[in-house]
Order: structure tokens, then sequence, then C-alpha cells
């Protein structure tokens, strides 16, 4: 009802096709609920019978609304009988109990990760992933580089590696970045845009070191607070350098003959995790006396 107006305007006063619009996005999101628990029923992978429905209905509301071709329609009896069928194959199935209740709980902690952006969260428990791609940035420390020095560093970048939550958000934020360098053609735009990312990648990772340094490591292996900040100004250093080469591979791509100028991603990078070391530095001051 509130995009009626807009897409009427937009198409000659035709409202036929979006008629079809609301009755499809009305229905698909029903059927899509039976198919996906058909499918749960059968203990198949969840992101298969996601990834087909977005598909399925990305391609039936862009058809209705760009080319107003009601032929697309015929994507909902597909559906349906993708539900028949599934049923068919569900009936002697017992009802997954372990599968839904790791479902539930996924939600659950969903839910605490969006509210944790807001306000701490007791509930919201750390998990940890298996990158076994990424093992080649955690070689295991040998002789004289096992000790103090190196532990916090190793112990950073682990975290992050292996971990869910700091991870997807670095991902996420350079994934963007990218898509929008690729996109917006300008030069200038595209280093302020990768200079902006750059920083708030660093100043993501601000509450990383919170986690890490008053966990349960420093109670196991105390060790002074100087080289817990050492370790993580080593960490955000490593960070800062991987990001900066995307981003500058990007930037050189788009802009070959202003290649010279991705040096400032590194500045600005640079200077973030300058400011970042500086204040914690003082807040530890401040909690030592």
């Amino acid at each position: 009802i509130i995009l009626f107006p807009l897409f009427y305007k937009l198409n000659d006063n035709h409202f036929a096709f979006y008629i079809v619009f609301a009755i499809s996005a009305i229905i698909f999101p029903y059927l899509g609920l039976l198919v996906k628990w058909q499918w749960l029923k059968l203990n198949l992978s969840s992101w298969t019978i996601n990834l087909l429905l977005f598909v399925l209905f990305g391609i039936t509301f862009y058809l209705i609304l760009r080319f107003h071709n009601y032929f697309a329609i015929i994507f909902i009896f597909i559906v349906g009988v993708l539900l028949l069928i599934l049923k068919m194959n569900s009936k002697k199935q017992l009802f997954p109990w372990e599968r839904m209740i790791a479902i539930e709980q996924q939600k659950h902690t969903n839910y605490y990760k969006f509210v944790n952006m807001f306000t701490d969260v007791k509930h919201l428990r750390e998990s940890a992933v298996r990158r076994s791609y990424l093992d080649f940035i955690l070689p295991k420390p040998k002789g004289n580089k096992f000790n103090e020095n190196r532990m916090y560093l190793f112990l950073f970048v682990r975290s992050f590696v292996r971990g869910r939550d700091a991870f997807s958000i670095i991902l996420r934020l350079v994934i963007i970045a990218l898509v929008l360098m690729l996109w917006l053609s300008n030069p200038i735009v595209s280093l302020i845009i990768g200079s902006l990312f750059m920083y708030i990648t660093l100043l993501q990772m601000a509450q990383f070191y919170t986690q890490q340094a008053y966990g349960l490591w420093p109670q196991v292996w105390p060790v002074p607070d100087t080289k817990v900040i050492k370790g993580y100004e080593q960490f955000l250093y490593r960070l800062m350098i991987g990001v900066g080469i995307i981003f500058t591979i990007v930037f050189v791509i788009k802009h070959p003959t202003l290649f010279f100028f991705a040096l400032l991603f590194f500045i600005v990078g640079w200077l973030t995790i300058r400011s970042t070391i500086k204040k914690l530095k003082y807040q530890e001051t401040l909690l030592r006396d």
C-alpha cells in the first residue's frame, strides 16, 4: 500500500500488475514456510532451500514489477508442486526435535546479537568456527617464539579468524566497501569510501580488545597489560595491511593511473590505530591507578 502510489505514477497509471505483485507477496511467504518445514523434516540442508526460494521469489517479483509479465505467476505453482513432492516424501519422517531445537537456539542467538549492538546481553554466548582455509594465518609458534611477547598476537589473530561476530562484521564491511568502490567510478569518491571503511573497520575492533584482554587467558597466564596492548596493536596493523591491500587492488583496477593515491588507505589506517592505542594506554593507566 505504501509503495503503490510510486509504482502507479512511474507506470503511467497502470495498477493491475501491482495487484498481482501484492497477491504473490502474500502467497509466497506462506508457501515458503510450508516448503521449508517439509525440507527440514527430510533433514536436508537449510541453506539450499533458502537459496532456491530466494531465486524463485526474486525472479517472480522482478518480472512482475519490471516487465509486467504475469506469466511469472507460474513460479507460485512451481513452489506448490515442490511442496506436494516434499510432503509425499516426508510422510514417514519423524519430528526432527534436535534440528528444531538447534534452529530455535540460533534464532535466540541472532536476537541477542542484535540487542547486544545497543546494550550488554548476559545470555549471549561466543561461538567459534573452524575455517580450515584460513589455517595458513595461524601457524603454531615454535621454540623461542612461544612466549609471552607473542602470546596475545596469536590469541587476537586466532580469536578473530575462528570467531563468528568480529570476522563476519569485518567481512561485511569490506564487501560493502568493495561494491561501492566498483560501482562508483569517481576516483575521489572511491578514495573517500575506502578510507572511511578502513576507519570503520579498525574502529569496530575496539570492543574486540575488551573481549580478549579481560577474559580467561590473563588469569591463566598473567602478563603485564603493556604486552596485551602490544599484541593488540600488532594484530590491528596486520588487519590494516590485509584490508588495505584488498582496497588498493580494487582501486588500481578501476584507476590504474592514480595507483599512488591508494597510499591514503594505509595512512588513515595508521592514524586510526595510533589514536586507538593511545586511548587504550590512557584507559589502562586510569584502571591501574
